[in-house]
């Protein structure tokens, strides 16, 4: 295969597995998808087994950790913290529509940094849904808030976004260090965020809401040995993160067992039982694989060095360097979805031995830029799916037309706050 010929086809079939993903035909589940375009790449012979299997095993430690975290979050589900979340977001509100939309902004990112945004897309989407039904508020603004927030707010840990992890994993960023140098740049992030959301939607907001009357935050609690069990043990496995480096254990080996914990304690209290172990989201480790694969694709056509070479004619680590990477990084993202985009970034800031102020930069990109087109992320397209089964559709057209505007703004204002953090804390 000629080296003009590679290329159109390489781009072919990426483009194609994308176009797939997102239209799903038949209602297929995007992993079906990327597995198809992981398996064109290998019988095209545009990525040898070797090359998959290293970029497999390159991001088995985020795998594992995402495992551990879909894991707990089930778990912490099955006590119904999640609707315990939500209720108390109203009923500390007191039938102020205003503070219920902040309410619901501080519980997602509260629940994306701890849990990850797929938890906030896959477990607070519906329970918020069906709140905001219940107090007759429009549901829009909270649907895209869900979206915002749940792509926003997982820049604060290593746990929050998948990105993070492969990045975490990739430039041995320990908790800790990881943790310190985004919590400026995220609270920055959803302060900007907030602000955007509050102004595009004040004209739909009620100032009051009123609706069925609201049970006490207790009673959505099946089991409240089991609740109490739940938060102590997120708590401590928190704290392992931290501590783990420390001890030369790997952070996701707390979670699991964590998890080990919340599985013993749910199912000596009769909510947790072996069929659960089919409500995981297994369909997530097949779509990430395929797209591991069909990435390396993209990679052996030299795109790495073509990047790494521009990324080196900016002054290292220098605000220009930085606003690059997260520019660059968030336009790809939109284009082809964040993950791909991300593992790409990782591989030109791995060869060209970027600054680590220019690797966090890329992440912003990664994970707060993708809010211009509904595929841009995983998250988002969660919870625009959940929102259209529970009837609530928010066009497209409505929300590309935000995110043109309301991404960039809080990716500059975000890596701003970042590059500042370096100037003062090197």
């Amino acid at each position: 295969m000629t080296g003009t010929i590679r290329i159109a086809v390489t781009l072919a079939v990426f483009a194609a597995m994308l176009v797939l993903v997102v239209l799903r035909p038949r209602r297929w589940n995007e992993a079906w998808w990327t597995m198809l375009g992981a398996a064109a790449m290998l019988a095209l012979g545009l990525v040898t087994t070797h090359e998959a299997v290293g970029a497999v095993l390159a991001g088995k430690n985020a795998l594992l950790f995402l495992l551990s975290l879909l894991a707990l979050s089930l778990l912490i589900g099955k006590s119904g913290f999640f609707d315990w979340a939500a209720i108390r977001c109203a009923r500390i509100a007191k039938g102020d529509a205003h503070s219920l939309y902040r309410n619901a902004f501080v519980a997602g990112a509260m629940i994306t940094a701890i849990l990850s945004l797929d938890t906030t897309a896959v477990m607070l989407t519906p329970v918020m849904l069906a709140l905001v039904k219940r107090l007759r508020v429009p549901a829009a603004p909270y649907v895209v808030l869900c979206a915002f927030v749940a792509n926003v707010g997982s820049l604060a840990l290593p746990i929050s976004n998948l990105t993070n992890l492969l990045f975490a994993d990739a430039f041995h960023q320990t908790f800790a260090v990881f943790a310190a140098r985004m919590i400026v740049p995220q609270l920055v992030a959803l302060a900007a965020t907030f602000a955007v959301l509050r102004w595009h939607f004040r004209r739909e907001l009620p100032r009051s809401f009123g609706g069925e009357p609201l049970p006490e935050p207790a009673s959505v609690v099946p089991h409240r040995a089991y609740f109490l069990i739940c938060v102590a043990v997120l708590a401590v496995v928190l704290i392992g993160y931290f501590l783990a480096p420390l001890m030369g254990l790997e952070p996701y080996v707390f979670a699991f067992a964590g998890s080990a914990v919340l599985a013993i304690a749910g199912a000596a209290a009769g909510r947790v039982r072996v069929q659960a172990l089919g409500e995981l989201s297994w369909h997530i480790f097949p779509f990430v694989i395929g797209l591991f694969i069909a990435v390396q694709g993209l990679e052996n056509l030299g795109i790495v060095g073509a990047e790494s070479g521009w990324l080196a004619s900016l002054s290292v680590g220098s605000p220009e360097q930085l606003f690059a990477a997260a520019g660059s990084t968030a336009f790809a993202s939109n284009i082809m979805n964040n993950l791909p985009a991300a593992l790409i970034a990782r591989s030109v800031l791995l060869r060209s031995h970027a600054h680590m102020g220019t690797v966090l930069a890329a992440l912003i990109g990664a994970d707060v830029g993708p809010m211009i087109t509904p595929f841009g992320s995983l998250a988002t397209m969660l919870v625009l799916t959940l929102a259209r089964r529970d009837g609530e559709e928010v066009h497209t057209g409505r929300l590309v037309m935000l995110g043109l505007w309301a991404a960039p703004v809080i990716v500059l204002l975000t890596t701003a706050a970042l590059a500042l953090s370096f100037v003062l804390v090197r």
